[in-house]
């Protein structure tokens, strides 16, 4: 006894007393079960009792040994690219579709997964054809006639009802079924052989290598079988490697074995031309009419029983529409997708009343190559994004994965290359349809990963080019001191760079950090608020500092792309900034420099005025122009530049003309022309307030201003622009020539 609340005696009861809760009975499968024996008794199926004799007769033995390795290849870089994914990730149920939406994110790894349950699906159908066709073969040894077209019917019908039983029923028939194909083989490789090795040396030319190869291969496709059952295995990190490799050689070895007595036991001609070679080879024939009904019987359940699995992972995923979610529904006592298995069933009999399945057959044999493309494909980019959260315990080289995606899309090329455009357009419809339903669920891909292992590569690239002069554009840090500039700013920015080039923003306002937080939040959530609403290319942020100047020339001195520092500074205009010690110390960084004067906002986009002053200066201002004028606000309006020259008659001043008119020339910018003004007495800025205050934006150098303004820079900009909507004052430092070919 045990005091309990109040001060009450309780009795504990012991643990022999309890009740016992009833105990599940662990229903899940081991390597040789779950993986091994679906996948080998797959792989052994109708193809090498029915198609591999046609190979080894039509193209002889050694072609065929090579056939049998290149295609093994493929699968053995799949099984690579599968365990290396497989030892990442806590495995689930839904087999190759779970592994390649878990690698490349739901919207591409569901339209794989619809791809691939279609294929399984599709797939049972073609199996309950060939049982029949051999079921049918012994009815008539009896007499009994039944159209295939109804016996197929009632054969994918009884699978379906053996799968609704359970997988531990499928299974134990499995053991069952193999019995029957080794037998069937045990009566092959004790068959007599007839021919001499001369006659197996001379290889056949009944059909070229790549029509053999293509009738080959959807033989070693059947590595899906094992890899569907994921979700039922005890350990599937364990399984998943050593079943799919187990299958893969011994069935290699298989094939090899049997080629060479196929090429001892018969001709070339009767390998070729007659259907019942195997019986005839075989020392007691009744064996491989038992084997080929086993063969195509276990690969009907095999596909009946994984895609299923795979249609309850993508509706748990959310990437079947809302009214299909009830196929995710599990049996509450067993677990078991009974209503996908349903579903499938009804599929697949649509599918056997279509009649002529000869194109569907190769359409799903693309689907089943395409999705061991991108298990390939998942492990690959895996591999080069350097994530580091990409830690399998199975290491798949780089190399072997990248062999086994391209491989696979040359087999679809060799197949049938208009059947391989049609699923690659069937495949990126449904990666739209799921990218922009957004209604599936949002499983991070590898793609990111891979986006910033490339952008690290571009950016040392950069590095190294960008200084040249033909690669030359302006990469702009922002500043903005005025939030009434910023809008102007940013679409300023984006104008600049939204083909061409790469800008921050910063928006500077007064205060501290930690005390004036949710004030640079406010400012943050605003700017970001402009710039998706509007669609600007900029990338702004908000800052708090107790002092501008400081603040931008420590940021013009740390901001880079990776190791490039931004070649353009862009400033507000404002007083407060002491714009004299400011702009010289930019340009002892090697900065170019430009100053925004905004007075009425930007309210008109069809005239650029661009005054020329030296040469280095006008070159930029008018690459500046440029950019800006070809954005596509400045483009619908029909946007002219206008390059402005103020003469005095000099020879000097002649000679600046001439340059000029060569530059705009050899420019090719087709919306520019040249005007020459002159000074006769005037001052410039009188000269620039008369020519530029209707412009809706106006560029000129800083030279010019610099040389009179002494100490007094920000007053001498002040009155230049004084009369201008909006202008921008530039000084150049780097040699930009954009005449460069």
């Amino acid at each position: 006894y045990i005091m309990g609340r109040k001060g009450k005696q309780v009795r504990r009861v012991s643990q022999e007393e309890a009740p016992v809760k009833k105990k599940i009975p662990d229903k899940k499968f081991g390597t040789f079960a779950g993986v091994f024996m679906p996948s080998l008794l797959t792989i052994l199926g109708a193809v090498m009792y029915l198609i591999l004799p046609q190979v080894v007769g039509g193209v002889g033995l050694f072609k065929t040994i090579l056939i049998i390795l290149i295609a093994h290849s493929v699968t053995v870089s799949t099984a690579y690219s599968i365990s290396a994914i497989s030892t990442n990730i806590k495995v689930k149920g839904g087999g190759l579709y779970y592994l390649i939406s878990r690698s490349l994110g739901s919207e591409f790894g569901g339209s794989l997964g619809i791809q691939l349950y279609l294929a399984q699906t599709i797939a049972a159908s073609f199996y309950a054809i060939a049982f029949a066709r051999g079921f049918g073969a012994i009815l008539g040894i009896f007499g009994v006639a039944i159209p295939e077209f109804q016996l197929a019917l009632i054969s994918l019908i009884l699978f379906g009802i053996i799968v609704l039983i359970g997988a531990q029923f499928v299974v134990k028939l499995q053991y069952f079924i193999l019995a029957a194909i080794l037998l069937s083989l045990v009566s092959i490789f004790l068959g007599p052989n007839t021919i001499d090795l001369t006659s197996v040396v001379v290889a056949s030319s009944g059909l070229s290598f790549w029509v053999a190869f293509a009738m080959f291969f959807p033989a070693v496709t059947g590595i899906d079988a094992g890899v569907g059952m994921s979700g039922e295995l005890k350990d599937p990190k364990k399984s998943l490697v050593r079943g799919t490799f187990m299958a893969i050689f011994v069935t290699m070895a298989v094939y090899l074995v049997l080629v060479i007595k196929l090429s001892f036991s018969a001709s070339a001609n009767e390998l070729l031309n007659n259907p019942q070679i195997m019986q005839k080879v075989a020392l007691f024939s009744p064996l491989i009419i038992l084997g080929i009904i086993m063969a195509t019987s276990s690969s009907a359940l095999s596909s009946l029983m994984t895609s299923p699995r795979c249609l309850v992972a993508m509706a748990e995923d959310k990437v079947l529409p809302k009214f299909l979610s009830f196929l995710g529904k599990k049996s509450k006592k067993s677990g078991e997708p009974r209503i996908a298995v349903v579903f499938s069933l009804i599929i697949g009999i649509g599918v056997i009343t279509l009649g002529s399945l000869e194109l569907v057959s190769q359409i799903v044999a693309m689907f089943f190559l395409s999705v061991y493309g991108w298990i390939n494909g998942s492990a690959f980019f895996e591999k080069i994004s350097h994530n580091p959260s990409y830690r399998p315990t199975f290491n798949a080289p780089t190399y072997v994965s990248f062999y086994g995606m391209m491989a696979s899309y040359i087999v679809m090329y060799l197949f049938n290359p208009l059947i391989m455009i049609s699923v690659i357009i069937i495949q990126g419809l449904l990666f739209f349809y799921l990218y922009k339903s957004s209604k599936s669920m949002k499983i991070e891909g590898v793609w990111a990963g891979v986006s910033f292992r490339f952008m690290k590569l571009f950016l040392k690239s950069m590095d190294k080019n960008a200084k040249t002069v033909k690669n030359w554009r302006p990469t702009l840090l922002a500043f903005s001191t005025k939030e009434i500039n910023n809008h102007p700013i940013a679409s300023l920015l984006h104008w600049i760079s939204s083909k061409s080039s790469i800008t921050k923003m910063y928006f500077l306002h007064k205060g501290k950090i930690g005390k004036d937080d949710e004030k640079t939040k406010q400012h943050q959530e605003s700017l970001n608020k402009y710039v998706k609403d509007n669609e600007v290319d900029i990338f702004p942020r908000s800052i708090a500092s107790e002092n501008f100047k400081s603040t931008i020339e420590d940021l013009a001195q740390a901001e880079t792309i990776g190791n490039l520092p931004l070649n353009t500074i862009l400033l507000d205009f404002d007083k407060d900034l002491k714009l004299n010690d400011l702009t010289k110390n930019l340009k002892s960084l090697d900065k170019n420099l430009i100053i925004l004067r905004n007075q009425s906002g930007f309210s008109g986009f069809k005239s650029v005025d661009v005054w020329w002053s030296s040469r280095r200066n006008g070159n930029f201002m008018i690459l500046l122009a440029y950019l800006i004028t070809h954005s596509k606000r400045w483009l619908e309006e029909g946007a002219t530049i206008r390059v402005l020259n103020i003469s005095d008659g000099s020879e000097e001043s002649k000679k600046d003309i001439r340059h000029v008119e060569k530059v705009l020339k050899e420019s090719r910018i087709e919306n520019i022309e040249l005007k020459v003004i002159p000074k006769e007495g005037r001052q410039i800025k009188s000269i620039i307030h008369e020519h530029s205050a209707s412009s809706d934006l106006v560029i000129m150098g800083l030279t010019n201003l610099e040389k009179s303004a002494n100490k007094r820079l920000a007053d001498h900009i002040e009155k230049f622009t004084k009369k201008l909507k909006v202008s921008l004052v530039v000084f150049a430092t780097d040699k930009i020539d954009f005449r460069v070919n």
